[in-house]
């Protein structure tokens, strides 16, 4: 063999021994590129997972603020008619003709009084309330109707044993608006 065909030979073992060098480095180049296409994927996934979750959270969170709102909106429309309502009845009460309110506070003072007790009238209803003493004897309410009840703007306080109960329209309501708004 001549030297220009060991040349020759050098030549193409060099240019095949590159060329297979290439074509692992390109196999690898393709394989790295491959497998971080892959975990881009993966990523991507993982963010859009992620994002959607974190999106679902945020819309049920939003959503029941709404409805808590909405809520809170009714239960206030509730509560402020209620009141109106209850002040209407309070005005109602305290606007009865004389006989009939007189029969309403003995019917009330009878529910609540205990035999020993005194009533005593608010100055504002004294007038009105003239007749309480015989309706409360007629119903046989064991109390006594004596004296004035000192800052009671309508109604009657009844007093005894240590116990002091107002009966008037105001008290009426607050009762009714104690069991009808509870807060």
């Amino acid at each position: 063999m001549a030297i220009a065909d060991i040349i020759t030979r050098i030549e193409l073992d060099a240019q095949a021994e590159a060329d297979a060098l290439l074509a692992t480095a390109r196999d690898r180049a393709e394989a790295a590129v491959a497998a971080a296409k892959a975990e881009a994927d993966r990523d991507a996934a993982r963010i859009r997972s992620r994002g959607a979750e974190v999106a679902r959270v945020e819309a049920e969170t939003l959503l029941a603020n709404a409805r808590l709102a909405a809520r809170d909106g009714l239960l206030g429309a509730k509560k402020e008619l209620a009141e109106h309502v209850l002040g209407e009845a309070r005005a109602r009460l305290e606007s009865l003709p004389d006989g009939d309110y007189a029969a309403f506070i003995a019917r009330e003072v009878v529910r609540v009084s205990v035999p020993g007790q005194v009533v005593r009238v608010a100055a504002a209803d004294s007038d009105r309330l003239a007749s309480l003493g015989e309706r409360l004897a007629a119903a046989g309410a064991p109390v006594t109707v004596a004296g004035e009840a000192e800052g009671l703007a309508r109604g009657v306080r009844v007093e005894g044993d240590g116990v002091r109960v107002e009966v008037s329209p105001a008290a009426y309501v607050a009762e009714r608006h104690a069991r009808l708004l509870p807060l």
